[in-house]
């Protein structure tokens, strides 16, 4: 997709059908990567499952890994059943740092429309914020040489603040393909005018008082 070009790709909307307006499509929705939440605590959470078992193997004659159950196996009985109960302990605080990863992963939903910049909060509440097109002032994307590789970046869209409570200005985490979400922004941006996807939602009218029609008479 080249920059300033119109032909943008709709998308099916998974997570916000329901709050787009009539006509309204989207180019962008997308959640951080998984690689930007997840990997620290899986790898630390890996780590001390292997000492809890190693410990534990020592404590009750066990076979397991044999270097680190040696190295708990010098330990005094009572000794060893102590630490026991602290890397179990570390091990529920590695599973509540996961927990939390994985709550901050899942709230949050950023998206791209023809008309606004939507991002959508919460799990049992929502929040929607958005920034209009013609308030969005510029987009930039930071990349480290590791997420280069990885395929993700920080986004970083500038707007006006319209109202007393501006989601502009603020840094989109661990977003997958930065610079296409980047090219996505700046081409509606330019192309206020482009045509809609014939992806329309559903309108449903519900009568209180159902109208009643004639009947055409008997033949």
């Amino acid at each position: 997709m080249a920059r300033g070009s119109s032909n943008l790709t709709v998308v099916n909307p998974k997570h916000l059908a329901r709050y787009l307006a009539q006509g309204e499509v989207l180019y962008v929705e997308t959640r951080s990567t998984k690689l930007f939440y997840f990997p620290g605590p899986v790898i630390v959470l890996l780590i001390m499952l292997v000492l809890d078992y190693s410990a534990a193997a020592a404590y009750h004659g066990w076979s397991a890994f044999p270097g680190l159950t040696a190295l708990f196996a010098k330990a005094p009985s009572t000794d060893l059943h102590y630490v026991e109960y602290v890397l179990g302990f570390i091990t529920l605080l590695v599973l509540l740092w996961l927990l939390v990863r994985y709550i901050r992963w899942v709230r949050t939903v950023y998206a791209v429309s023809n008309h606004r910049i939507i991002i959508k909060r919460g799990i049992a509440s929502r929040d929607i914020d958005d920034i209009p097109m013609n308030q969005v002032r510029g987009v930039d994307v930071h990349q480290t040489v590791g997420q280069r590789l990885l395929g993700y970046g920080t986004v970083r869209v500038s707007a006006e603040s319209g109202t007393a409570k501006s989601i502009g200005n603020e840094d989109w985490l661990g977003i997958p393909k930065p610079f296409q979400v980047q090219r996505t922004i700046e081409t509606v941006m330019q192309n206020p005018g482009m045509p809609t996807s014939p992806f329309v939602q559903p309108t449903t009218v519900v009568y209180s008082n159902p109208p009643s029609y004639p009947q055409p008479p008997p033949k």
